[in-house]
């Protein structure tokens, strides 16, 4: 480090501060010394010097327990909402199982970065799993539908700051190069409990009850509660502010305006997509038009908070701007890509639950172990902006092979091959774009990059699913119509509705009509992924690369 930053750093405070460019050859332009608490960034908590394996594996034991629970969590609806629904006599509201979880999730999501700053990293891991915890056990109890969904939402609130947390923990504790490797092992970790979520949670489901899917998380919650209060130690220097002053000094007004902005996305697209509201209805329509005009509230108050909740600077500098970019367009892509697959095996091919979660496995398995090679490749080679480049190829390689050649009766092998392959592209580049983010960033701002990082992950995924919906069912009604002009628009209306109870009774060349209608409309939505693939190549490009030191 040159001598004149060595001063910088140990000179204390200043009134104000303004933004440094680092080196003289332009690759740094993109770095500021803008710091989020006002402090030094010696004082930022964890970044004094990195750790081995050995100091820190028990460490990754609590914090890896905590990332399977929630996981865990995130999917083992899947199998039981049907159940809850019939319980509670309310089946219409059972979509809203999975869409009040992940509106929990995106909307705290972003407080996390300065929660972290706040309360101190594992504070805020312990706020996160206590929320997890209280979520998870009111879905065991819970005497109404209501109840349970705002339960599922507290969960989700929970479940975003642990995925949050993690990252911004393995951040401090390891080196630039080898962080992409944790956070592989982490994203393993994931996979694991988002399978064991859909298939653990619906057996024990079918022999227990709905009610044991959620009983079964309530000690797995504890013992990783119980892993991070014992292991988890990241030293949390206070600085020069109590923490009653720093959390005074949260910016309430922009928490308020950001969770208002993605509250209003995230009911505005659910309604359209879960509840079969038509996107001209009047309650679509506020929504979304809300979502819109809270945006330049939400930007105008960033501008005037002392220390926002969403730096502006992260929006406004070219390659943080560019990675969160990023992260939009690959999970809208990945999750037009997962809402999709499951629709084709089901209707298209007429395939069981059981049939299409076999084939689906494999995809999950590899997505996960592609994150972690894309660690040890990253430590290895100490690269990733040509290997994300080259990755990010390959999932809309496979949407053009699906929108060319896919059809009722493609071989099942082949449909194992290309679903694995396409997931092969989303996990890697996940990791690699996070590296990529804390590579480009100051130590004092990397707790809100990372939280930022997740919070654009979470509105891709909203939106996402919204125009992936949004073009299967335009397409889906436009080909039903023309392949079937002699049905009636009942039965129209009831294979689009209900394809899985309908189709199979239907006349032979009506039902594979019905079926190719599906094949079309999917054929769509893989349209929009493979632009979202080219889109997020292009980003790659763009990416600078850095060295991993």
């Amino acid at each position: 480090m040159a001598a004149s930053e060595q001063e910088r750093l140990l000179s204390g405070p200043k009134p104000t501060t303004t933004p440094t460019s680092y080196g003289t050859n332009g690759d740094d332009d993109d770095r500021s010394s803008d710091l989020a608490d006002g402090e030094p960034s010696k004082h930022v908590e964890g970044t004094d010097g990195k750790k081995t394996f050995r100091e820190i594996w028990p460490m990754c034991l609590g914090l890896s327990t905590a990332v399977f629970c929630s996981a865990l969590g995130a999917t083992v609806v899947a199998n039981v909402q049907v159940d809850i629904g019939s319980y509670f006599r309310a089946g219409s509201l059972s979509a809203w199982l999975g869409t009040s979880y992940l509106l929990g999730l995106a909307a705290m999501t972003p407080l996390y970065g300065r929660l972290a700053q706040v309360m101190g990293r594992k504070g805020a891991m312990l706020l996160a799993m206590s929320l997890f915890f209280v979520g998870t056990l009111c879905c065991a109890i819970a005497p109404s539908m209501i109840t349970i969904l705002i339960a599922r939402g507290v969960a989700g609130a929970g479940s975003g700051g642990i995925l949050t947390v993690t990252a911004i923990i393995i951040t401090d504790l390891v080196s630039i190069a080898d962080r992409g490797l944790y956070q592989g092992g982490v994203n393993v970790l994931f996979g694991a409990g988002a399978a064991a979520g859909a298939v653990v949670g619906g057996a024990i489901a079918d022999a227990l009850g709905w009610r044991a899917a959620f009983w079964i998380q309530v000690p797995l919650i504890a013992l990783a509660s119980a892993l991070i209060i014992a292991k988890v130690n990241v030293v949390h220097v206070r600085g020069d502010k109590s923490a009653w002053e720093k959390f005074k000094g949260i910016d309430w007004a922009g928490c308020a305006s950001l969770v208002f902005c993605i509250t209003s996305l995230s009911l505005g697209t659910s309604l359209a997509t879960s509840s079969g509201y038509p996107w001209t209805h009047p309650a679509v329509i506020s929504l979304l038009s809300a979502f819109i005009i809270s945006i330049p509230i939400f930007t105008f108050i960033e501008r005037r908070a002392a220390e926002p909740i969403l730096p502006l600077s992260l929006l406004t500098r070219a390659q943080p701007a560019l990675i969160l970019m990023g992260f939009s367009w690959l999970t809208a892509a990945n999750f037009s890509r997962i809402y999709m697959q499951p629709v084709y095996l089901h209707v298209s091919r007429g395939l069981n639950g059981s049939q299409t979660g076999l084939l689906l496995l494999p995809s999950s398995v590899v997505g996960s172990i592609s994150s972690l090679y894309a660690g040890w490749h990253m430590r290895h080679y100490k690269e990733y902006k040509w290997f994300q480049f080259a990755v990010s190829l390959i999932p809309w390689l496979q949407g053009l092979s699906i929108i060319a050649s896919w059809a009722p009766d493609t071989n099942k092998h082949r449909l194992w091959a290309e679903m694995a392959v396409g997931a092969l592209g989303g996990g890697a580049v996940i990791t690699s774009l996070l590296t990529s983010m804390v590579n480009c960033v100051e130590p004092s701002e990397m707790s809100l990059a990372i939280s930022a990082c997740y919070l654009f992950r979470s509105l891709g995924q909203v939106l996402g699913v919204a125009i992936s919906a949004a073009i299967q069912q335009s397409v889906l009604v436009q080909s039903l119509t023309k392949r079937l002009p002699n049905e009636t628009p009942e039965l129209i209306r009831q294979i689009i509705q209900e394809p899985s109870s309908i189709i199979p009774h239907l006349a032979a060349e009506v039902q594979m009509q019905a079926r190719l209608s599906y094949l079309e409309s999917i054929r769509g939505v893989f349209g929009f992924v493979v632009v979202g693939g080219v889109v997020l190549s292009g980003i790659c490009l763009g990416v600078r690369a850095r060295p991993l030191t």
